[in-house]
């Protein structure tokens, strides 16, 4: 062992040692007349490891946490059987477990996402503040909407100032822009709350996105959050969702919606309330956690009341969602007369091979818009490659005559395309200049008349060269462009637990063991393996990978050259032989799996 080895692992059991308040014991078991696999006995002890580590994160000691998880991980790779269905189910969801609850331990100050680019695609407050008369005013009307006792909410409604003003605001400050939210969420509300509603929780989330981004697919903030629940990559990528050249299933109202739920049961298990689940959602749960046991909150109201701690998005956030909600719930009553858009319907077709939007929307007799707008993951307007058979949506009554009609379409080039936004005072001459392609190209590839005016803000596309073959852009081979499916949490993970009222690893009470559970359902057909080190991003894959080779130069970092390849900083530290004190050198050449 190397001797910085040797004093990290010191260091780790003096502090193990050092934990302060010992978490609660595991529950008694019954002894049983017949012997317990190795398998099954290193189930509990990672089970135990696992509410240990949970116990010592909501009660903010982090060193103490990640030991504790580690060691869970650690116990149960050593003690599991690759071909045991069983062993590979649980060694997906203590996985799983483990990822929820590791931002609690990051010890840095987590940052809370900024607003979108174009403030028309949020909700968020961009105006000036309500004036005291038209806080009087959303008092009133909201008093008479109680009086109706028609309404119902299946999340917490809470009446107070910020929440009027919150009222007030779209009422009197951005009536437009929340009059536009209300007619696109024609189309999605009803879809969206379905999904909430199989998923389990309640349907009254919806309203999260229609804060987040107005029901606009396209919105987009500075920091990459992207979609109708404005997921950055990181997060999207953690709950299945998928980011290539060609698609981005941030911007599909299935994928993204099922994703939020359930990122947003995660939040519920770890805080046990709403509003500090949506809190967690916008800012992240490590910042609300940490809010938590720094104020000494109980919830969201006392930790927004509670000086500076939280940014202003993340203080007027659950008043603007309860806000939402309750004009949404009638409208009229409010102001606003707004015909909706009408719900969104379609069929599927199954797509074999790569091709034009604008050929499938000719063959099936439907306006290329609401072809697009029925496949709003696509961002460009070809069917992806690599991806095998493509599920991709049509208007209702044309999936029979496109069916028999696809095979004559002819299969898309293989280009990819650049994308270019739209400037004050760009014409179509300046943008094909500076796209390096004819103007009559620029009109061909975006369908624009000859008369075109351009509009600041619009998106573009034109032909580029394809990444080469193997590169990491490219969507799995043989997998179909769709989110992963949901993952069961089985029965290593708890009932919600209520984290404002945790201040020591005690008060998160006691955990049974696995011992007496359920078997496990069926194993996923995809066998996951956990990683010797532990705390990486992504399980490490059964299937060798190939690897690349990158020559360090000026400025690069592990994080970006990381982000570039689409692997983690943990996987080029470990590929590499590299300490986490150890420094990039110019010409220095890295091996990238």
């Amino acid at each position: 062992m190397r001797p910085a080895c040797r004093i990290k692992v010191i260091a780790a059991l003096a502090l193990l040692a050092g934990c302060a308040t010992t978490p609660p014991p595991p529950a008694p078991v019954a002894a049983s007349p017949v012997p317990v696999p190795a398998s099954q006995s290193a189930r509990d002890t990672a089970t135990e490891h696992f509410y240990r580590g949970k116990s010592f994160a909501l009660a903010g000691e982090a060193d103490c946490a990640r030991l504790e998880f580690r060691d869970a991980l650690e116990t149960f790779r050593k003690a599991s059987r690759g071909d045991d269905a069983d062993d590979l189910l649980f060694g997906l969801q203590l996985w799983e477990s483990v990822r929820v609850y590791q931002p609690l331990t990051d010890k840095s100050e987590s940052a809370e996402r900024p607003p979108v680019e174009d403030p028309r695609d949020s909700l968020v407050a961009a105006a000036p503040a309500s004036t005291p008369e038209e806080v009087e005013t959303a008092k009133r009307e909201v008093a008479e909407v109680q009086g109706k006792a028609l309404l119902a909410f299946d999340i917490p409604i809470v009446l107070n100032e910020p929440v009027l003003r919150a009222v007030a605001y779209y009422q009197f400050r951005t009536p437009q822009a929340f009059a536009g939210a209300l007619k696109r969420s024609g189309r999605y509300l009803d879809l969206m709350r379905g999904i909430l509603k199989e998923e389990g929780l309640p349907q009254d989330l919806v309203y999260v996105a229609m804060v987040e981004s107005a029901f606009k697919h396209s919105a987009h903030s500075r920091k990459a959050a992207h979609g109708f629940w404005q997921f950055i990559g990181g997060t999207g990528r953690r709950y299945g969702l998928r980011k290539t050249h060609a698609f981005d299933e941030r911007s599909d109202p299935v994928k993204s919606t099922r994703a939020a739920a359930r990122y947003f049961r995660d939040l519920y298990e770890m805080f046990g309330d709403w509003h500090l689940a949506m809190a967690g959602y916008d800012a992240g749960e490590g910042k609300i956690l940490k809010g938590l046991q720094r104020t000494g909150a109980r919830d969201y109201w006392e930790l927004r009341s509670g000086g500076a701690y939280l940014h202003r998005e993340t203080r007027d956030y659950v008043p603007y969602v309860l806000a939402a909600a309750l004009i949404s719930k009638d409208p009229a009553r409010f102001g606003f007369d707004v015909l909706p858009d009408p719900p969104m319907a379609w069929e599927t077709v199954r797509v074999g091979k790569p091709v034009d939007l604008s050929r499938v929307a000719q063959a099936a007799g439907a306006p290329l818009e609401d072809l697009r707008g029925l496949n709003s993951e696509l961002t460009t307007r070809f069917t992806p490659y690599g991806v095998g058979v493509y599920e991709l949506r049509v208007p209702l009554g044309t999936a029979t005559v496109l069916a028999a009609r696809l095979g004559s379409l002819p299969a898309a080039p293989d280009i990819a395309e650049k994308r270019f936004v739209v400037k004050k005072g760009d014409t179509l001459q300046k943008v094909a200049s500076r796209a390096g392609v004819t103007v009559a190209e620029l009109r061909d590839f975006n369908d624009l008349p000859g008369n075109a005016r351009l509009k600041k803000g619009t998106v573009l596309v034109v032909p580029a060269r394809r990444p080469a073959k193997g590169s990491r852009e490219a969507a799995p081979a043989g997998g179909e462009a769709a989110s992963i499916a949901p993952r069961a949490q089985g029965a290593i993970r708890a009932l919600p637990t209520t984290a404002s009222k945790i201040t020591q690893p005690s008060d998160v009470g006691p955990f049974a063991s696995t011992a007496s559970a359920a078997p496990p359902a069926a194993a996923p057909a995809k066998k996951v393996e956990i990683p010797a080190e532990g705390f990486v991003d992504e399980p490490g894959a059964v299937q060798a990978k190939k690897s690349l080779s990158y020559i360090v130069r000026a400025g690069d970092t592990l994080y970006r050259i990381a982000s570039k390849y689409r692997t983690t900083v943990s996987a080029l530290r470990r590929a590499n032989g590299m300490d986490t004190e150890d420094r990039l050198k110019i010409g220095q050449r890295l091996t990238v799996n």
